[in-house]
């Protein structure tokens, strides 16, 4: 190839440059189609393809050997057991088939039952190994127990499992004059007035008598203080309280929720109890300030209750209700109405002492030391000498015993704070039997004007209630003067027994609605009513049964 100026370069061999084919292969290309031409290159190149890609490895396979295998029948499916129901008192009674009860008193006991009437089996079983054939074990002690209702030294007692009777098989300690028979007149009088909720109402129970047809007398003796001690309590805000109050009378001769003649008012108070508790623990509404003594009694009931039956099921009860006391008192000091209301009187510290007391009889835990010494340093505040002579005051040292704005100048003032300090200092183990101060307190009680007396302006059930239980504690001569005033004229005027009844031929229950209970003439009756007169009542003639003795009790 000629280039530029004349001079001649020798070319690169290029493709291009190789021998043209013949000029027929040409033309015999020309006639294919490219689309074959390009399937044809495609093919050529699969083929080369085909013997440069490496061949896949051959597959290994394994061999499975089959092996004789026993027929084995599978298990079948587990089977849960069947959830376990907790089975709550129901609000009606319950009518069950006849179960023969191993607890069942015999024909010649004082209480013998039909042998049909068959436990209730809505509440939790007795925790106790010992059934318990002779008298109702304390829930936490091995041995039996001899006092009814929490007695000294362990607690609870009575009859067969609760079912009362053993009362009467007791001996009387100091061979008094005491007559069981008028309680059970008392306990029937307030089994015929429980309202269908299972409570007693200081205004209502007139309403939720069964007695149809029974002549009705009011205050026979004291018909011109009606304004002062009428039939039926001014308000209903007190019917939690009476409500325990009339379940302690049952509990304090014997009975309990199981078993017995008085079983289902037993059971139906204690229903109603668990139903109109807080979720603080607290027993009954708190519009009232005085609610604080409708739960110190309401507690004081269902501690007795799980003390003399055993039944797991009042147990977280009772201890909500114990905290609830715990944190209403007073830092250092004791109790009065209300949540820690920074002051203090004796009335209402006596009763919180006396129920902690009971709940520890009951075999409840909490931290006694701490309260005592605190309610021990309020009782020691208001004690001093007035005259010559200790007196233990209401809500001040030497202040006289409070007394209801009705009731004001009809009743005389009494001793009643110094018994009740003397009942909490021995119950809370602060002093003993033979400490002076305790002597003298107590002996205030015995003097001529402070000796239980039928008159107008000296009946007080409330004193006589507490004065009882110190004096018994106290023994002695003292207890000896005051037991034979309190119960003959306890007896004397208890309703149906009285001589107007008698006169009257007013006899019986089916002729006197008000057969067995006591008129509530007394200086506190216009708050609660009949139903408190007869619950206190036949509480202070049970008191032989409630608290056994203190060892050391002298016989000056």
């Amino acid at each position: 190839m000629a280039t530029q100026e004349g001079l001649i370069e020798q070319a690169e061999t290029s493709y291009l440059d190789t021998e043209a084919p013949p000029e027929e292969s040409l033309s015999a290309a020309a006639s294919v189609p490219w689309v074959a031409v390009a399937l044809a290159v495609h093919a050529i190149l699969l083929m080369v393809a085909w013997f440069i890609l490496p061949a896949a490895p051959a597959k290994v396979y394994t061999s499975v050997l089959e092996a004789q295998v026993k027929d084995i029948t599978p298990p079948p499916p587990p089977v849960n057991p069947p959830e376990k129901q907790v089975e709550w008192p129901d609000d009606s009674p319950v009518n069950e088939e006849p179960v023969e009860d191993k607890r069942v008193q015999t024909e010649d006991a004082d209480h013998a039952e039909d042998p049909s009437d068959s436990p209730n089996r809505d509440l939790a079983q007795n925790p106790n190994e010992n059934p318990s054939d002779n008298e109702s074990n304390h829930p936490n002690k091995d041995s039996s127990t001899s006092a009814v209702g929490l007695g000294g030294g362990i607690g609870g007692g009575g009859g067969p499992g609760g079912e009362g009777g053993m009362i009467k098989r007791r001996p009387h300690p100091d061979g008094g004059v005491h007559s069981p028979a008028t309680i059970e007149d008392a306990l029937v009088w307030l089994k015929d007035h429980q309202n269908r909720e299972g409570n007693w109402s200081a205004t209502t129970f007139g309403e939720d008598s069964t007695r149809t047809g029974a002549r009705h007398t009011y205050n026979i003796e004291f018909n011109d203080i009606g304004k002062a001690g009428g039939d039926t309590g001014w308000e209903a805000t007190c019917d939690v309280g009476l409500t325990g109050l009339s379940m302690l009378a049952f509990t304090g001769a014997g009975y309990d929720h199981r078993t017995g003649a008085y079983k289902n008012t037993v059971r139906n108070a204690a229903i109603y109890l668990r139903k109109v508790q807080d979720n603080d623990g607290c027993f009954g509404s708190k519009e009232d300030d005085q609610f604080v003594y409708n739960h110190a009694i309401a507690t004081m009931a269902m501690a007795e209750i799980y003390g003399l039956s055993g039944d797991a099921i009042f147990k977280p009860i009772v201890e909500r209700a114990v905290d609830f006391i715990l944190k209403a008192q007073n830092p250092g000091l004791g109790w009065r109405y209300g949540v820690q209301p920074l002051v203090n009187d004796t009335s209402v510290t006596g009763w919180m002492v006396l129920t902690l007391h009971t709940c520890e009889l009951a075999g409840l835990h909490f931290d006694a030391s701490k309260c005592y010494s605190d309610a021990e340093a309020w009782f020691d505040m208001v004690t001093v000498d007035v005259n010559g002579y200790p007196k233990t005051g209401y809500d001040s040292p030497g202040s006289n015993n409070s007394r209801l704005r009705s009731a004001s100048g009809v009743y005389d003032n009494n001793p009643s704070m110094d018994a009740i300090c003397v009942m909490s200092q021995l119950f809370m183990g602060k002093r003993d039997l033979q400490d002076k101060q305790m002597k003298a307190l107590v002996k205030a009680c015995i003097e001529k004007d402070y000796l239980p007396r039928w008159e107008l302006g000296k009946i007080d059930y409330y004193y006589w209630y507490y004065a009882s239980l110190a004096l018994f504690q106290m023994g002695g001569s003292m207890w000896d003067q005051w037991e034979k005033a309190m119960v003959k004229t306890l007896l004397d005027h208890q309703r149906g027994f009285c001589e107007a009844d008698k006169a009257a031929g007013l006899t019986s229950k089916e002729a006197l609605d008000e057969h067995g209970s006591w008129d509530p003439v007394d200086a506190w009756g216009s708050a609660g009513g009949r139903v408190y007169a007869t619950a206190i009542n036949a509480l202070t003639l049970e008191t032989y049964y409630r608290h056994e003795r203190m060892n050391g009790h002298s016989r000056d």
